[in-house]
């Protein structure tokens, strides 16, 4: 259950910052702000990358036994 919801939790926040850039581009803010959320957006895919290839395949272990 903590996966599950560490996994939610980053991907709420991915929400967050795209609605960040997206509120950015709209308001035709400056372009290093929207290459900033950008830039956000990419570390934040890869925090939720690692906790997931962290996790243990469950699938691949209930046919193993």
């Amino acid at each position: 259950m903590k996966f599950k919801n560490n996994v939610l939790e980053k991907l709420n926040q991915l929400d967050a910052t795209v609605n960040k850039a997206k509120f950015q581009v709209n308001r035709g803010m400056d372009q290093d702000s929207i290459l900033e959320s950008i830039d956000n957006l990419k570390e934040q895919i890869e925090k939720v990358r690692e906790i997931v290839s962290l996790e243990q395949d469950d699938f691949s272990q209930q046919f193993s036994r």
